[in-house]
């Protein structure tokens, strides 16, 4: 073994860290094996620690301890050379293999010629990564249908990322550096990546980023743009296509951390939005991100819409702009100022709607913020209100009306008196209190798509709470109608802003006038008075699912006639026993008759309504529904038990169609 330590060492120091070593061995010494040592050789782009050259018979072997460049850390780097000349001033290394933790061996070819360095690697057919360093200080890196798996792999700082994401694609490019100057291109062409949670993916990314920048007063000056040409990005919940965006940057960096100057992202039918900041290498210590106007429909669709649909909330659909201006801290949001310009939404089928929005919303996270905000329309499926003015108070995690606000509606208007929400342990809660000035029955009942009916219908709601996705009314809600009152206590909403929202109420009738109640749905003639009871009533998408209910004639002393058509219509929903009985007797003759008491009952189950009739006039299979009484009086029966709800409803709907009997 042949063994030069110091002359090694003081090669590198005569060379300034430049080149390896400069040793002249005679071709024809092959028997010679030589070993040489550094303890640390220093580039301009690199720092060498523990280096070994170890050579035989014209093969041989390097290996470096610690490996630093361009602020990455390799250990234990080991380069295998088939064919390894030392020559005077010229230095190459063929058939070569390097090897790198957590690497496959990957082939290289390595030469020294002069002043210059070449490094060749070719982890697979067609694909080339050529690096080139002079003593000058000048270098320059060529990738040609490069893998993004090697580039990962090359940085450390990014090994586990590739493990994650198992990155698929072609890179090409060129990045030359000059002492003090360095600029680039590299284009990315059909990549992709996927997470084993399937959380992150991408697929047929074509991308290209270039890249300049210079030393100043020790820092990098840097700047550069990425187009983004082709593909889609998926982020649970998000999933995000091209439309040629388009971001352009220039800032600086050092070995302590960065700044950003400014940042600014062109993204076709949405809007430009711009950034600044800087940080340290863990943290974004300040930042601002800035749009004048951005399109919120396609943002919504891209960005709002994924997020609802991931945790099973109705689809919202956003219309209108918005201005934004974010201030960061810390990796923080603290301030965030909101300007809504003819901005909407539409919630899931239309059942709530708000349009014309403008103003300003301003929050900040450790002061209250403040926002004044005009809306130009909302709608409760037909139900439209008038423009109204939002006043808020806001703070960190909560909200509160600032104000009362009185909504126009109809030929009255809906009074928001207090409003506060607050969002803790992941879900939101708050409370409401509102009222009803009066509105009347015959503009409001078609825009519920109910048959027209007389009156007003006025409302006080002191307290309605909102926690754990359940609205609950505090006390009962009191309509007056039809010369009565309907009493609703116990009344919840479950998930009221969910894809299937519930509803769920008891309610009490008392002292319904049957001749308003009968002529306005068209049933046939009634007088008289009922109450009833509506117990455990449950609706869902505005259709009954379950409910006990029973109608009864109230009582007192009034006038109680019943006319053919209603005897017919009610018959009907009772199976018809009675309508052949009646037109095969001479009580066809007869316009009404008179009665007794009325009562029937439905308990709904599984979609099947349980029928009863006057309590204690029932018979097996048959119910009474009308008792008679007076001249001429009679008995209406019910003989079917159980009738299937939707079949009910159809002879509902036929009944108030069917025109009036002809009496002959």
């Amino acid at each position: 073994m042949f063994r030069r330590v110091s002359r090694w060492h003081s090669a590198i120091v005569v060379a300034g860290g430049v080149s390896l070593a400069t040793v002249a061995v005679a071709s024809s010494l092959e028997r010679i094996a030589i070993s040489l040592n550094s303890r640390h050789i220093q580039g301009a782009l690199f720092d060498l620690r523990d280096l070994r050259l170890d050579w035989r018979g014209g093969q041989g072997s390097i290996t470096v301890g610690v490996l630093e460049a361009l602020g990455q850390r390799w250990r234990d780097v080991r380069i295998a050379c088939r064919k390894l000349s030392l020559e005077t001033g010229a230095f190459r290394c063929e058939n070569g293999q390097i090897a790198l933790p957590r690497l496959p061996p990957v082939a290289l070819t390595l030469t020294q010629q002069g002043e210059t360095w070449r490094l060749l690697l070719q982890p697979s057919a067609g694909e080339r990564w050529e690096a080139s360093y002079h003593a000058t200080g000048s270098a320059r890196l060529d990738i040609r249908n490069g893998k993004p798996e090697l580039l990962f792999a090359l940085l450390p700082r990014l090994v586990e990322l590739k493990n994650a994401l198992n990155p698929v694609g072609r890179l090409n490019g060129r990045l030359e550096y000059q002492p003090r100057r360095f600029d680039g291109t590299l284009n990315l062409a059909r990549g992709g990546y996927a997470s084993v949670d399937g959380e992150n993916a991408a697929e047929n990314l074509d991308a290209t980023l270039t890249l300049s920048g210079h030393a100043q007063k020790g820092q990098w000056q840097v700047k550069g743009s990425v187009a983004w040409d082709q593909g889609a990005i998926y982020s649970k919940p998000v999933f995000l296509k091209s439309d040629q965006q388009h971001l352009s940057f220039s800032g600086s960096l050092d070995g302590k951390g960065w700044s950003l100057e400014t940042a600014t992202l062109q993204w076709p039918g949405v809007g430009a939005i711009s950034a600044r900041g800087k940080g340290d290498w863990s943290r974004i210590t300040e930042g601002r991100l800035v749009a004048r106007s951005l399109e919120l429909a396609p943002l919504g669709n891209t960005l709002l819409q994924p997020f609802l649909e991931s945790r099973a909330l109705p689809r919202v659909d956003l219309s209108g702009q918005v201005g934004l201006d974010l201030s960061l801290k810390d990796n923080a949001l603290v301030q965030a100022d909101i300007v809504p310009r003819d901005s909407g939404f539409v919630l899931e089928n239309g059942r709530l709607k708000l349009e014309g929005l403008a103003g300003r919303v301003l929050w900040r996270g450790d002061a209250p913020g403040e926002g004044a905000l005009r809306v130009g329309r909302m709608a409760l499926g037909r139900l439209e209100s008038g423009a109204f003015d939002l006043p808020l108070a806001i703070w960190t995690q909560s909200f509160a009306l600032a104000g009362g606000v009185t909504m126009p509606l109809l030929d009255g208007a809906l009074v928001v008196n207090h409003l506060a929400a607050g969002y803790a342990r992941g879900e939101w809660q708050g409370a409401l209190g509102l009222s009803i000035e009066p509105v009347s029955l015959e503009l409001l009942t078609p825009a519920l798509d109910l048959p027209i009916m007389s009156g007003k219908l006025s409302a006080n709601l002191p307290i309605i709470r909102y926690e754990n996705r359940e609205a609950a009314l505090d006390g009962a809600l009191v309509v007056q109608v039809f010369g009565g009152y309907l009493n609703c206590r116990d009344l919840r909403f479950l998930d009221p802003f969910g894809v299937r929202p519930r509803i769920l109420a008891d309610v009490d009738a008392r002292h319904l006038d049957l001749a308003q109640l009968t002529q306005t749905f068209s049933f046939g003639r009634i007088t008289g008075f009922v109450d009833a009871r509506l117990a455990g009533l449950e609706l869902a998408a505005w259709r009954p699912l379950a409910f006990d209910a029973r109608i009864e004639s109230s009582p007192g002393s009034y006038p109680r006639r019943i006319s053919q058509r209603a005897v017919d219509n009610i018959a009907s929903l009772g199976g018809g026993g009675a309508l052949a009985s009646i037109q095969a007797s001479v009580l066809r003759f007869f316009k009404d008759f008179g009665y007794r008491r009325i009562g029937l009952s439905c308990r709904l189950e599984n979609g099947v309504c349980h029928m009863a009739g006057i309590a204690g006039l029932d018979r097996s299979e048959r119910y009474a529904i009308v008792e008679g009484g007076g001249i001429p009086a009679l008995t209406v029966m019910g003989y079917n038990r159980g009738i299937d709800w939707e079949e009910l409803i159809a002879r509902v709907k036929a009944a108030i169609n069917a025109p009036d009997p002809v009496i002959e």
